[in-house]
């Protein structure tokens, strides 16, 4: 069987894991539902049978109790049993230990009125607990096995929604069922019999099922200790060892609190709707209400685990733990009955989830390998102690004679101050988790290769620099929590440096780059990652600047790898500079779709400026090459990859109209034509005098320029002569005079046109000019898109390798092995194509 960071690296698991998981998970669930089933058909039929005996008047009370003693009593040797022999096994013995208590249960309400009858289907009940104390640790302990650390939030969160809709689910079917019967038959011992026998022909199916779970292994290396059966707070001493799992259990001991006293309430609040206990209303609206509550908890729970899919997000508890403080409040303050009492009730469990899975998840993914099911059966303990809270507080509330709302209402009472502590520990989760919903909302982010990210240790994350969002779409992207560096100007701000603390950006300046370096060394080598933007500025022409090199140092002194990242697609959304503006861009999409690519991490002393560079050329191609507006190329693949070239970078509007100076049939023809495809609002046209002037940019070569007016807002000369472009002749003036003659209508419209190279044997166009992008206000970084003696910027999705022959450029067409070569070139430190 693959061990955990086998499963964690490979992109995908196995069919047979993924099999075994879901075996898994039905067997849990229908064994939770089972359970939970003869709970309530012993609840309503102690309502109905023995409602003025001691047993029937709090039989829900009891049989919590009851439920929670195995934990108590056998946890260290359920967990011991879990660690040492196969969890598989495990649960198969369970599932024959399962059967076996439905016919003693069975039995005993066979015997219907022999004296004594409810207190024997009390320890059949007793039975059936122990059975669910040993299989738990087993069935929690079994996930990380089969689906290996990366995935554990995940398969952690669906474990806790089927568990949860199996308890919540066979409270309804149980209390629907036996309502159901009682009604037809008013037999109040066969009414409960029934059910039960079909209730152990399903355990059989669930047998079958537990066997069928792939083989896991035993852990011979676990001895049997003496005294081991006896050292009840062994697992706990576990558990308390390590402050974060101790923690951990501490939350969920509490949500197992409130969810107990949520479901002795209830029984309260059947019982003020339903007073009269003749009919099967009071246990089909049990039902009712456990089944509203069951929705709240599994939306909350499938929500918890869907944000969590990629890394446990602990900023869910604090929110959970405020949203049970509301759902409560809202239960006890809503009029018995209404539907407003009814939708606090479904809110509370939707919070409960969303506060109970991350915390699960967390405990099992820092647990030790050999002790995990120890762990689990040591908080199961602690749950246990929790459930037993409830029942004594609950039955001082009754025994007070307080209304079901009112006791909504003081439970929310020590709910609140659980929130807050939780709150005080897990502030950065917290601001983290709410940043980046938001972020999630905006923008839909889809990470590449994120396996690439090294799990521990210090990494040095170097992304191209987008837009202002940009800090936010990679944490978003990572499982791991990521560390931002920010200049001190920003981070010093008196509104923004609490944030900024808070969620532990590293403030560098611009004047000390000494302390700049040994602020983010200090980082890395703490073993946090630390994403730090080499450009230095965002882009405001769309294609990658200069790397600084202070990285280099920073990975170095601090011994960290280092990964480079492409961010695609973000160039155009409204916190970018595309159109020449930030912020006031109308947005494109609801959610923005973005990847993140990460590369493979690099050594501390490899990672130079150039190979970073190179590696997020590298990115750059694989996103361009996946994209999905490929399917809209139509036959004309190379003209669609130029025009997709173009669109990606900064100097088109809206409304433009494109003029093709060449002849039908040719290449620039073809990719102009194509650029109106790829720019929707733009027109195409191919003679001068068809459009307004003053919107026109026009395409040609050398050979054709010569037909500009000097009007065109801009003018491209794409060719595949690597001499130097000279002074153009205009139509209709003097052939010494350059264009443009006339001021420029565009205040960036360049003394000459925009010069761009054309591979001749692909028709591939690799590099091209743009305007010189204006400077922010306030900004001195500047940009330029054009440089004296070049053939213009590399465009975006093309990689680029050194070889004796000359510079190599790939990744022209998706599915290609085709490739460029330009002798005596070099792609220089500003991304510009320069012949040597």
């Amino acid at each position: 069987m693959p061990e955990s960071a086998e499963l964690d690296n490979a992109p995908h698991l196995p069919r047979r894991n993924w099999a075994s998981i879901v075996l898994v998970l039905f067997v849990q669930a229908m064994n939770s539902f089972s359970d939970n089933f003869v709970k309530m058909l012993l609840i309503a039929l102690s309502i109905i049978i023995a409602k003025d005996s001691w047993v029937g008047r709090h039989m829900e009370l009891w049989l919590g109790a009851i439920f929670s003693l195995p934990y108590m009593i056998f946890a260290p040797l359920a967990g011991y049993w879990s660690d040492r022999f196969s969890k598989r096994k495990v649960m198969v013995w369970m599932q024959v230990m399962q059967i076996i208590c439905f016919v003693w249960l069975s039995l005993a309400l066979w015997m219907q009125r022999v004296p004594g009858s409810l207190e024997i289907s009390l320890v059949g009940f007793f039975v059936l607990a122990v059975q669910a104390a040993i299989l738990s640790p087993a069935k929690m302990g079994i996930m990380k096995e089969l689906a290996g650390s990366r995935r554990l939030g995940r398969v952690s969160g669906w474990l806790q929604v089927t568990m949860l809709a199996g308890i919540l689910g066979g409270m309804w079917a149980g209390g629907i069922w036996y309502g159901t019967e009682y009604e037809k038959t008013h037999d109040a011992w066969m009414s409960a019999l029934w059910p039960l026998i079909i209730i152990s022909i399903l355990g059989i199916v669930e047998l079958i099922a537990a066997i069928c779970i792939q083989s896991t292994p035993a852990h011979t290396e676990v001895h049997w200790r003496k005294g081991m059966a006896l050292e009840h707070f062994e697992s706990l001493k576990i558990v308390f060892r390590r402050r974060s799992i101790r923690l951990a259990a501490l939350g969920v001991t509490y949500f197992w609190f409130i969810s107990n006293a949520l479901s002795f309430i209830l029984v309260t609040l059947t019982k003020e709707l339903h007073p009269d206990t003749g009919h099967g209303d009071g246990p089909m609206e049990l039902a009712k209400v456990a089944g509203i509550l069951g929705i709240g908890v599994i939306s909350g729970s499938f929500f918890a685990s869907h944000v969590s899919r990629n890394r446990i997000e602990l900023g869910l508890i604090p929110l959970g733990g405020f949203g049970l403080v509301a759902g409560l409040l809202w239960s006890g303050l809503a009029t018995l009955g209404s539907s407003w009492m009814y939708a606090g009730i479904i809110f509370t469990g939707a919070a409960g989830g969303c506060f109970m899975v991350p915390l699960y998840a967390f405990a099992q993914d820092k647990a030790e390998k050999h002790e995990k099911a120890r762990i689990h059966a040591g908080m199961n303990l602690m749950d246990c102690l929790g459930t037993l809270v409830a029942v004594a507080i609950v039955a001082l509330m009754k025994a007070a004679n307080l209304s079901s709302s009112t006791q909504f209402l003081l439970l929310a009472i020590p709910t609140f101050f659980a929130a807050i502590y939780i709150m005080r520990l897990l502030p950065q989760d917290l601001v983290r988790f709410l940043m980046l919903a938001a972020v999630r909302f905006t923008y839909r982010v889809k990470p590449v290769h994120m396996e690439r990210i090294p799990t521990t240790g210090g990494v040095l994350l170097l992304p191209n620099h987008v837009s202002y969002v940009d800090a936010l779409i990679v944490g978003s992207a990572s499982r791991r929590p990521v560390r931002f560096v920010m200049w001190d100007a920003l981070y010093n701000l008196w509104w923004l440096k609490w944030l900024m603390r808070l969620i532990g950006t590293v403030p560098i300046s611009a004047t000390r780059a000494k302390d700049a370096i040994r602020a983010v060394a200090a980082a890395l080598k703490e073993g946090e990652i630390v994403c730090l933007f080499p450009e230095g500025q965002i882009t405001r022409h769309g294609m990658v600047n200069e790397l600084l090199k202070g990285f280099e140092l920073m990975a170095r002194q601090g011994d960290a790898q280092v990964v480079p990242v492409y961010l695609d697609g973000l160039y155009g959304s409204i916190f970018s500079f595309q159109g020449g503006k930030f912020f006031t861009k109308r947005p494109k999409h609801l959610r923005y779709p973005v990847e993140v690519h990460y590369g493979h991490p690099l050594g501390p002393r490899a990672a130079t400026a150039e190979v970073v560079r190179h590696a997020m050329l590298a990115l750059s191609a694989e996103a361009f090459l996946k994209r999905k507006s490929w399917h809209h190329a139509e036959d004309d693949l190379v003209a669609f990859a130029n025009a997709l070239r173009l669109a990606e970078i900064e100097w088109h509007h809206p409304g433009d109209v494109f003029l093709s100076l060449e002849p039908a049939g040719s290449i620039i023809h073809r990719t102009v034509k194509a650029l109106t495809q790829v720019l929707p609002g733009t027109k195409f046209i191919d003679h001068p005098t068809e459009a307004h002037a003053t919107h026109i940019v026009a395409f040609g070569t050398r050979a054709t320029l010569h037909q500009l007016t000097g009007h065109e807002r801009l003018a491209f000369c794409l060719d595949s002569d690597l001499s130097p472009l000279g002074s153009v002749a205009l139509a209709k003036e003097a052939p010494s005079l350059p264009v443009p003659v006339q001021p420029p209508v565009h205040p960036h419209l360049p003394a000459t046109p925009l010069r761009g190279y054309i591979d001749a044997p692909t028709g591939i166009l690799l590099s091209t000019e743009v305007p010189n992008p204006p400077l922010p206000h306030a900004d001195k970084d500047q940009q330029l898109g054009q440089k004296p003696h070049t053939l213009g910027r590399l465009l975006p999705g093309l990689t680029i390798e050194s070889t004796p022959e000359g510079l190599l450029i790939s990744a022209l067409l998706p599915g290609s092995p085709l490739t460029a070569t330009i002798p005596g070139a070099k792609v220089d430190e500003q991304g510009f194509l320069v012949i040597l």
